[in-house]
This record gives C-alpha cells, sequence and structure tokens, in this order.
C-alpha cells in the first residue's frame, strides 16, 4: 500500500502540472500570436500610412499646378514669349501633371493591395491559438486514468528506474526527439520520466493550428512572415515607384514654375536682373532634392546634377530675345543657348531613366537591424534611391534569446511528437533546415513581376519618362524648323502676317466670325469695355436719327435704289478720313459740330484718268526692273526725267517728251554694284542715287547724274537691310530713299505673297542698325515700291494700280486706275513726281521669250 499511495501521489501531481503547462503554453502562444498580428497590421500601416501622405502631396501639388497652367499660365494677360520658351514650359508642365496622375495612381495600387493583404493574413491565417473543447477534454485527466498504468508502474519502488522500452515502431515511451551526448546527460528521459509522459505530449501536440507555408519556402523564421514576404511582392514596387514618381513630379514642377517666372519677368514685369534673384534658389533647390534622394555608384559621373542649370541658359537665352536692339551675333547666341537648354534636358531625362530603372546586377542589401530599413536582396530596386525608399521586410530569421512559441506549436502539429528530423524538416528551428530553404527562395519568382522581368509600376514610369524624351527631341525638331525658316520668305505655319505674336499689343482685337462686338483684353471685355454699344443695332440706331429706316437699305426692302446709290456715295467719301476716325486721332475734333452731309467728296481719287504710254526707243539686250524717278532740278517744265536700271547694274536716263515725241535716253553703267547682288529698289534725289540689292546692301551713288557713260557708287557701311538672310535672295518688293525732313534712311519691305508693308528706318551716324517703325496692311499683294516725299507708293502686281499711303498716319488711297489693257503687262516698277505723277514700268511679252519695256505717265 505504500507504494502504491507513493506512485499514485506522483501521478496526481504530475497531472496537474501537465494542465498548467498545457494552459500556460496555449495562453503564451495566444499573447505571441497577437503580438504577431499587430507585426503585420504595423508593417501594412507603414506603406499605406506613406501612400496616404504621397498622395495628399500629389494632389495639393495639382492644385498649384492648375494655377499655373490655368489663370496663370503665359500669353493670358501679355504677348505671349517665344515659342521655345512656352516650350520648355509646357513640357515640363505636362511632365509634372504626368507624374502627379502617376503618383496618385500608384498610391492607390499599394494601399488597396497592402490593405487587402492585411485583411488576408489577420482573417485566415495569423489567427489565435485557441484550442477547441475536445482538446480541453483530452488535456483533463481522471484520477481513474491512474488505473490504466503497468503495474510496474503502479508499484514501482523509489529511486528504482521506470519502465523503458526501447523497441517497437515509436522507439519507446519517451524519446521523442534526437539528442549529442551532453543534452543526452542533462535531460530527463528514458528510464528518468514515467511511461504516462509520451501520452501527455501526444495530447499537448493537438491541432490548435494549421499552416499555409509551402515546404520550399520556410526558414528560420516565423511562418507568418514568410507568407507576409511572399504577399509583399504584391505591393513594394507600387510603393517604391510612388516615391519616385512624386520625386520626379517636383523636379519638373521647379522647372516649369522657374520657366514661367522667366516669361513673366520679361513680358510684363521687364525685370532682367531680379530674375536671376528666381532662377538661382531654384537651382540651389534642384540640387538638393538631387542629393537627398540620390545617391549615385562609386566611380560615376552625377550626370543629373547638370539638369538644374538648363534654366540658366534658357534666362540668358530669353534675355538676348527680348533685348531691344538687333545684332546676329545676339541672334546666333540665343539659337545656341537655346539648343543647349534643350540638349540639357534631353540627358537629364536619360540619366533619370537610368537611375530610375530596377538594379539587376547589383541589388542593395542593405544589413537587417532594428531601426533602418530593410528588404531581400532578391528585390529589384534602383539602387541610386535605395537609402530614400524606406521599405521594411518582415525579419528573416529570430534575434538570439527570442523563441516562437506559436511556430513550435505549428511544428508540432503538423508532424506530432515525431523524431528530431521529422520535426526539423517540418520547420523547426535547426541550423540544418537553413541552407535548404535559403536555397528554395532563391527560385521563388516574385508575383508581383511580368513576363520580362518588369514591375508594372515600373513600367509605367519609364513610359512616362520615355514619353518625355521624346517631347524634348520634337521640341528641339520644331525649333529646327523655326531657325530655319527665320528671316526668309518662307511663310509662318500658324501667325498671321505682320508682327510676331510676342511683339503685339493684345488689348484689342476684331470680333470673332459670328461675334458682334471686338475681343478686349484686360480692359473688361464685352461687358465692360469701350466698345460695347458698337454693334449692329446701334448702327440702325444711327441711321434712324437721320430719318433711314434699316429697310430702305435691303435690296427688295421698302427703300429705292437712288437712296441706297447716294448713300454709297457719301460712304465713299469719307474713305479717306476712316483711318484717322479709328485711330482716334481726330477725337477733339470730332467733337465740333460738323454737318453729316458736307464731308469733301473725294471720290474722283477713286476714279483717276487712264495713264499715258511713253515712246521710248529702248536699246538692245536692256531689260530694265528698276526705276526711279529725277529729282525736281533735272526735269522741265513740261519734260519728265527717270532712270531705269536692270539687275545688274545697266541703266538708261530716260528724258520724257511732253509733246509725246520719242523720249530721249543716255545710256551708263554702275560702278562698284557687281558683287552686291540684284538690284531691287532706287531712289534718285539731289544728293546722288541710292540704291539696295537682293542681299540686303545700301551703296549710294553721289552726283547729279553718270559722267561719261558711268556712274561710281559705293557701299554705305553698317547700312545692310535685314533682308537676304543665309544667302539667298530676296524675291518680295521693297523701296528706299533718304528722310525727307530726318538726317537718315528709310525704308520699305513687303515679304513675298505677305500684304503687310514693315517700314524701317535708319539714322545718318555710321554702323547705325535699322530699326522699325511701323506697318501697313495692304489690300492686295504690292509687286514694287517706291517713297515720293511724304509718301510712299504702291503698285499692284496685277493690273498695275497704284496706291498711295500717308506715312503721316497711314491712311491709304487709289493714286492711278489699273491699265485698261490685255497685253499681259508685268509690272515691275512705280515712281512719284516731284509735281505729282505716277511713271509706272512694265514689261509686255513679244513674240518669243522676249519683254519689252514700257513707261506709263498718270
Amino acid at each position: 500500500m505504500g507504494l502504491f499511495g507513493y506512485n499514485r501521489g506522483n501521478y496526481m501531481m504530475d497531472q496537474k502540472l501537465h494542465f498548467s503547462r498545457f494552459t500556460a503554453g496555449l495562453n503564451m502562444a495566444i499573447a505571441q500570436t497577437g503580438m504577431y498580428r499587430q507585426d503585420i497590421t504595423q508593417l501594412t500601416n507603414l506603406t499605406c500610412t506613406r501612400m496616404d501622405v504621397y498622395h495628399s502631396i500629389a494632389a495639393m501639388t495639382a492644385t498649384i499646378l492648375t494655377a499655373l497652367f490655368c489663370p496663370g499660365r503665359l500669353g493670358l494677360h501679355t504677348p505671349p514669349p517665344p515659342g521655345w520658351l512656352m516650350g520648355l514650359f509646357m513640357v515640363n508642365l505636362a511632365g509634372c501633371y504626368l507624374y502627379l496622375g502617376l503618383t496618385m495612381w500608384l498610391c492607390m495600387h499599394a494601399s488597396l493591395r497592402a490593405d487587402s493583404a492585411l485583411t488576408h493574413m489577420l482573417t485566415r491565417f495569423v489567427r489565435l491559438p485557441i484550442p477547441s473543447q475536445c482538446m480541453l477534454d483530452r488535456a483533463r485527466k481522471f484520477l481513474s486514468s491512474y488505473e490504466e498504468q503497468p503495474l510496474s508502474e503502479v508499484f514501482r519502488v523509489p529511486f528504482m528506474r521506470h519502465r523503458y522500452r526501447s523497441s517497437g515502431p515509436d522507439g519507446g515511451y519517451n524519446e521523442d526527439m534526437d539528442l549529442d551526448p551532453d543534452a543526452e546527460f542533462r535531460a530527463r528521459r528514458g528510464y528518468d520520466v514515467p511511461a504516462w509522459y509520451r501520452k501527455e505530449k501526444a495530447i499537448d501536440h493537438g491541432d490548435t493550428m494549421e499552416s499555409m507555408l509551402p515546404m520550399n519556402a520556410r526558414s528560420t523564421a516565423p511562418e507568418h512572415f514568410e507568407v507576409y514576404r511572399e504577399i509583399q511582392n504584391e505591393w513594394w514596387p507600387y510603393d517604391v515607384y510612388a516615391r519616385l514618381s512624386i520625386f520626379l513630379a517636383f523636379m519638373h514642377l521647379t522647372h516649369c514654375w522657374t520657366y514661367m517666372q522667366i516669361g513673366h519677368h520679361l513680358t510684363e514685369t521687364r525685370s532682367v536682373f531680379a530674375l536671376a534673384c528666381v532662377v538661382l534658389p531654384m537651382t540651389v533647390l534642384q540640387q538638393i532634392i538631387l542629393t537627398l534622394d540620390i545617391i549615385p555608384g562609386k566611380g560615376e559621373i552625377p550626370i543629373q546634377r547638370l539638369g538644374p542649370f538648363a534654366m540658366w541658359f534658357a534666362y540668358v537665352a530669353a534675355v538676348l530675345e527680348y533685348k531691344r536692339w538687333f545684332t546676329t551675333s545676339g541672334l546666333v547666341a540665343s539659337f545656341v543657348l537655346v539648343y543647349i537648354a534643350y540638349g540639357i534636358h534631353v540627358i537629364y531625362t536619360l540619366q533619370l531613366l537610368r537611375l530610375c530603372s530596377p538594379d539587376m546586377t547589383k541589388p542593395p542589401v542593405p544589413a537587417e537591424a532594428a531601426g533602418s530599413s530593410w528588404w531581400p536582396g532578391s528585390w529589384c530596386l534602383p539602387s541610386a534611391f535605395q537609402h530614400a525608399i524606406w521599405l521594411v521586410a518582415p525579419p528573416q530569421h529570430l534575434e538570439p534569446g527570442q523563441n516562437d512559441i506559436a511556430g513550435e506549436i505549428r511544428a508540432a502539429s503538423r508532424e506530432g511528437a515525431g523524431s528530431g528530423t521529422a520535426v526539423a524538416a517540418a520547420g523547426g528551428l535547426t541550423a540544418e533546415a537553413v541552407l535548404p530553404a535559403h536555397s528554395a527562395k532563391r527560385q521563388d519568382v516574385h508575383r508581383a513581376l511580368g513576363r520580362q522581368g518588369e514591375s508594372p509600376a515600373w513600367f509605367n514610369v519609364r513610359t512616362g519618362l520615355i514619353a518625355m524624351l521624346v517631347a524634348w527631341l520634337y521640341l528641339i525638331l520644331g525649333y529646327s524648323i523655326e531657325v530655319v525658316n527665320q528671316g526668309t520668305a518662307h511663310p509662318s505655319l500658324i501667325s498671321a502676317p505682320g508682327m510676331p505674336n510676342n511683339a503685339r499689343d493684345p488689348r484689342y482685337r476684331p470680333a470673332k466670325p459670328g461675334g458682334a462686338e471686338p475681343v478686349e483684353v484686360g480692359t473688361g471685355g464685352a461687358v465692360a469695355g469701350p466698345a460695347v454699344g458698337m454693334h449692329e443695332e446701334a448702327v440702325e440706331r444711327r441711321l434712324h436719327e437721320f430719318g433711314f429706316a434699316p429697310e430702305q437699305f435691303k435690296v427688295g426692302g421698302k427703300g429705292n435704289a437712288a437712296v441706297r446709290r447716294e448713300v454709297v456715295e457719301k460712304v465713299l467719301s469719307l474713305l479717306p478720313h476712316l483711318q484717322e476716325l479709328a485711330r482716334g486721332e481726330r477725337r477733339a475734333a470730332a467733337a465740333e459740330p460738323v454737318a453729316f452731309w458736307s464731308a469733301p467728296n473725294t471720290a474722283a481719287l477713286l476714279t483717276a484718268s487712264a495713264p499715258n504710254r511713253a515712246t521710248v526707243q529702248w536699246p538692245a539686250f536692256f531689260e530694265p526692273r528698276v526705276l526711279a524717278c529725277g529729282p525736281a532740278s533735272v526735269h522741265g517744265e513740261e519734260d519728265k526725267v527717270a532712270i531705269t536700271l536692270s539687275r545688274h547694274g545697266r541703266g538708261a536716263v530716260v528724258k520724257i517728251k511732253a509733246s509725246g515725241a520719242p523720249a530721249e535716253l543716255l545710256q551708263f553703267a554702275l560702278e562698284g554694284v557687281t558683287g552686291a547682288g540684284p538690284l531691287i529698289a532706287a531712289a534718285w534725289d539731289e544728293l546722288g542715287l541710292l540704291l539696295t540689292s537682293a542681299t540686303g546692301a545700301t551703296m549710294e551713288c553721289p552726283g547729279k547724274g553718270p559722267a561719261n557713260g558711268r556712274w561710281r557708287c559705293q557701299p554705305v557701311h553698317g547700312a545692310k537691310l535685314p533682308i537676304g538672310l543665309g544667302g539667298r535672295h530676296f524675291t518680295g518688293a521693297a523701296a528706299i530713299s533718304r528722310h525727307p525732313k530726318q538726317d537718315g534712311l528709310r525704308a520699305a519691305i513687303v515679304h513675298p505673297g505677305g500684304s503687310t508693308m514693315t517700314v524701317l528706318s535708319r539714322s545718318s551716324r555710321e554702323m547705325a542698325p535699322w530699326l522699325p517703325a511701323g506697318e501697313v496692311r495692304t489690300t492686295g499683294v504690292p509687286g514694287a515700291l517706291a517713297f515720293a516725299e511724304e509718301h510712299a507708293i504702291l503698285l499692284e502686281q496685277v493690273g498695275g494700280a497704284v496706291s498711295r499711303i500717308y506715312m503721316a498716319d497711314g491712311a491709304m488711297t487709289t493714286e492711278s486706275a489699273s491699265v485698261p489693257s490685255d497685253e499681259g503687262h508685268s509690272w515691275q516698277a512705280a515712281c512719284g513726281l516731284p509735281a505729282g505723277g505716277i511713271v509706272r514700268l512694265g514689261l509686255r511679252p513679244t513674240k518669243g521669250m522676249a519683254m519689252e519695256p514700257e513707261l506709263f505717265l498718270a
């Protein structure tokens, strides 16, 4: 009875301790699993919180960008800057929009995938190991179970060995692990423990949790960390490239804002030197961002540092575009600087494309340490941004002193209380399991990578950078086309004739098609501008004041033809004064009471008399193309004197008889004009003959006229007209003369096919440049130009009609009507006589290919 009671007391104590150990182990596993759930939540929140910050920054930046694009864009309030600067501004603006949108979309993808993975892990895998009721019942022991023990254990003598059976398929009661000799010496096993120990272990190793991790991905880290690292492949590329996208967006934003300020300061505030105070901080800011975000590799040249300097080249080029005087060197310098700015952006984009690409050859392997970012070496990240990404992946192994109780329970649940080899194969924390697990993980394929081994996030960022590169190359091509066509007779692609867009006054524009009122910018517009009320109803109101109804002027209305004819005559009589009224130059006089029907009748100017053909016996092989009327001192009382010149310096002084007799000719040759190019314009005054050629060269021939058949000419230094650029001869119409009231020269130019006459002036000092003096829109395409005192004469290419432009106010009248002839004249030149009248030079085709010159007086 003593042995029975002694062994029975030991059995009762062991069962109490067994149940306490069972519940304590499960409680620790539950607490540790709760900690694991917090780890998964914090790892996921790291991505979600970061994506929320990136998303908010991108959204706020997009509002700033919209302000730059809509109400603050260049050319809205003032004439726009040159097209190349608008290209720099708009491409960076579009690039910023691109990467801000890409940032928001990548953030949404990363955040949604991370949240979904978190929910999946917490609801399906990382669950608390709560034992079932059956397991609790199995862990509970009745005292009557002592009767099930073998008699050798029931009546075991103290200090004697327990029953031990080494045979059998399980290897004995207590051999559930492999131990080294030292551990075997220290452990209580075999003969040192009672037989019921094995049965208790079998009960404790019930299926309290299950595993979702495949065998080839297990390592020494807790199982849920391995699963989470595998699932993390679904969103870490979006996390990484959302960070890179916001970096690219801000770099384009700073470039865009700087280029906008360059245009703003030059077009509106004219603060040339203050503009440098804008470019400098932006350059420093970009360099700081590049320093904070990018670490170049060892031995590599930081080419990305070149990007911010494009703003300085654009700044100097824009200043050269807006300087007040024209020089060929300044024009060429601006061309070169613009090309350098474009080239820097191309190189900068290529470097960003290289830096942002995943590093397949040498992925970063940061040390796994607390307080720092860490990710596996198999994640292909851009190594230049590795310190700015701040990714944190789950640890790959347990730190010394840490235990994974939940993992031990999971391993025991998977294999039961088997041998030590089986436990190690099931994920035990033995060194033998580490190497094959690492080898197997190297064979894992990232599900976040495509068939070509690249992330979808990187594909989108790369596509954006390639699009930016194509945009820069396209701008270089377009600017090259503008440079080639600049200063030539080739018509502009979209700009209207006249001054370029950046030199026009935009405060008043004609009414749009279908509109009733003019478009006014900066003066109140169509609602409150000065032109409000100047529409059809207002015109009819004025007609009612004179007793007319609008229906009287409609064909088929109540009016009659006599009334309409009378009104038309009065309107025609006011044509010479409409230009002055439109410009507002006679507002003071307009306030005086003037009778509506008492305007001077100038309709006679519109019906000039037919011209008279002069009788001239032209010398052989002489085809004049240039005409210049002589000064008052060379004309007789009735006779008229003019000079006709060929393109290459052969000339004739023509004295036209008033009696109709054949004209007298004095042939001569010009000396010193052969190398200047074909002659296109001439003017004859008291000081001599003034010439200009198709290359822009200006020459003067002093004297009253030729002597001994020659007239010596010499170039006027520094007076080259801005025509014939690029080595091409000017094919438009031109005129040149001395200014009648000021010392200096004046010229007029009409480009081929154009209908705008540009007036230039030049002072008398040496090397003085030609400066623009104004522009006048003509009614047709003039074939020739000439100056006559204070007037400019325009000869129509078809018909030979002559118009006169008053240089004081720009008013235009018809001086001489078309020549009523069907002989097919090609009109070459015209000039004005000092006493009034017009002389025209035309070429009439004859038999064969010959052209016979003819002079007409009107």
